[in-house]
């Protein structure tokens, strides 16, 4: 599972990108299955996910999916479930349940709303060798320290410390009060932020790489960062010399009801 589904599924399912449940919603469920692009299913309290994908027809109270291999008995009916998906390189999801387990197909209610995220939002990059990387963190009862930008999204950044502080370690869940840093050709960026994963590494001495999220960031200064990412996505894809992935999802046009079934499973 690519780590973007990872942080869109803590994400994704705020108003803001809620698309609602009517004709476009449909429209998107529909295009979905026609193309018969894998989906991404996490069940609650079940920490690993489970692909699958989703079948016509459409109907009016229920969406069929093609039960996965793996899933586990335990998981019943009732069981709330996240489904994402990327549409034409947009992480699209919603929230459902259980309906009905059959031997081969998995019923889910008909979503209440459908959520789509633009690729920018999410997507993960480092900085240019000629970017700025530094990070001014303040912390509460602790010295300010100076660190690095591992990469950045709009949500949040990955940073180094060296060497990493001993008297004071950055734990999860830490709020600092503030971050400081720029970005290539941008003014000085500053908001509040908490740490979200903490990880000490030992390589040519002790050093701490950790990601926090951004708390209240401000309407302008995220639009700086989500400019500053979609630059630096497309830079990277040119220097590798590919272009933006497709979002076909390898499955044989002519297969279809029973026959995309047999091929989905291997049979």
């Amino acid at each position: 599972m690519s780590d973007h589904f990872q942080e869109a599924r803590g994400q994704l399912l705020d108003e803001q990108y809620r698309i609602g449940a009517g004709a476009k919603a449909r429209h998107l469920l529909e295009k979905i299955a026609k193309q018969h692009l894998f989906c991404t299913l996490f069940f609650d309290d079940y920490e690993r996910s489970f692909s699958s994908v989703l079948l016509l027809p459409l109907v009016e109270d229920y969406l069929l999916f093609d039960l996965p291999l793996d899933l586990p008995t335990s998981i019943k009916v009732g069981t709330a479930v996240t489904v994402l998906v990327r549409v034409d390189g947009v992480i699209s999801g919603f929230r459902t349940q259980i309906q009905k387990r059959e031997s081969d197909t998995l019923l889910l209610d008909f979503p209440e709303g459908l959520y789509q995220m633009q690729r920018r939002q999410l997507y993960r990059v480092p900085p240019a060798i000629a970017d700025p990387d530094q990070v001014s963190i303040l912390r509460r009862g602790a010295a300010s320290q100076l660190g690095r930008l591992q990469d950045i999204s709009v949500g949040g950044l990955r940073i180094l410390l060296r060497p990493a502080p001993r008297d004071f370690p950055i734990e999860v869940g830490e709020e600092l009060p503030e971050l400081r840093f720029q970005l290539r050709d941008s003014p000085e960026i500053q908001t509040a932020a908490q740490v979200r994963f903490s990880d000490l590494h030992s390589q040519r001495g002790e050093a701490l790489v950790f990601g926090v999220e951004f708390l209240q960031l401000a309407p302008t200064m995220k639009e700086i960062i989500a400019q500053y990412v979609q630059t630096r996505d497309r830079e990277i894809l040119k220097s590798l010399g590919i272009g933006l992935p497709g979002s076909g999802g390898g499955v044989p046009k002519s297969s279809l009801g029973g026959k995309l079934r047999r091929w989905w499973r291997g049979a």
